[in-house]
């Protein structure tokens, strides 16, 4: 293979796991960090509709988030074990607001009996969650809110060693580039990447404003199959996150990815402007050099 084609591949290799890596950068800055999601929770979260006071829906779209990014499950134990966990989380949240002043009388006799009870019956906590979230979807997760959420984890857990991979083949296109063609083979590389993250952001950008349910439907197409994320509108789960919380966890993806993207390019215009050594003292690769 020729050395321009040898440059041609590298530089395309590493445009490509740049933007990648530019992508996934920004998904870890907005769902990585709790504070992200109690901001956007109180900002959008329903709270008018739901049976649980302020406080506790916040803190349950916080503890929820925990499940699906922080808890990695590597069997069925420690899957069952997160999963108690969250449906103690959500009993002690659906106590507290059936006896809050805020929203003690939208709870049921039979909802606050069930509570009072629950705690001293033979069932686990889960299996209490679910039987409150028969009283009404909006008390409890359901089944079918766990096992999305379950499927939320293992997409999670499953996308972080390829990103790691992605990364690492950035990097070492970028060395190899820099070895091979010197400085400025790795900035156009890294100019080109931020480019073309930010088109790709662009163009998702316009695909929300036009229809974000539309967008919002494709990505969950690409990872969960038909139907196991759609939940009626006074369940618990979508009362914690609402199309409004997801606009905004997009927009702070987008945003944060954005930002890496127009540092790269900077980072690589920067590298393109350098001057270029005199004629008489050409450029030899460290690859060449005695």
């Amino acid at each position: 293979m020729s050395k321009q084609a040898q440059r041609t591949v590298l530089t395309v290799i590493a445009t490509i796991a740049l933007a990648v890596t530019y992508l996934g950068i920004g998904f870890a800055l907005c769902a990585g960090f709790p504070m992200v999601t109690r901001s956007l929770s109180n900002a959008n979260s329903a709270f008018d509709a739901s049976p649980h006071a302020h406080d506790e829906l916040v803190e349950l779209a916080i503890a929820t988030r925990g499940f699906t990014v922080d808890d990695g499950f590597q069997t069925d134990e420690e899957a069952e074990t997160a999963v108690e966990k969250l449906a103690h989380e959500v009993l002690d949240a659906a106590t507290a607001s059936a006896a809050s002043s805020e929203k003690g009388a939208v709870w049921t006799d039979e909802a606050r009996e069930f509570l009072s009870q629950a705690g001293s019956q033979d069932v686990s906590a889960s299996e209490a969650m679910y039987a409150l979230s028969e009283l009404d979807p909006a008390y409890g997760l359901d089944r079918e809110a766990v096992s999305h959420l379950e499927d939320v984890n293992a997409v999670v857990a499953n996308a972080r060693t390829p990103l790691i991979g992605v990364t690492l083949i950035a990097a070492f296109c970028l060395m190899c580039l820099v070895y091979l063609f010197g400085a400025k083979a790795a900035g156009r590389a890294l100019f080109a990447s931020g480019c073309a993250a930010l088109g790709a952001f662009a163009l998702a950008g316009l695909w929300a404003i036009i229809s974000f349910e539309s967008l919002f439907a494709c990505l969950h197409g690409l990872f969960f199959a038909e139907g196991t994320w759609l939940f009626p509108a006074d369940s618990l789960l979508i009362q914690m996150y609402p199309e409004g919380f997801w606009v905004g966890m997009g927009a702070v993806w987008l945003a944060s990815s954005a930002l890496v993207a127009v540092v790269s390019i900077i980072i690589g215009a920067v590298i393109l402007r350098k001057r270029t050594p005199k004629a008489e003292e050409p450029f030899v690769p460290a690859g060449e050099q005695a």
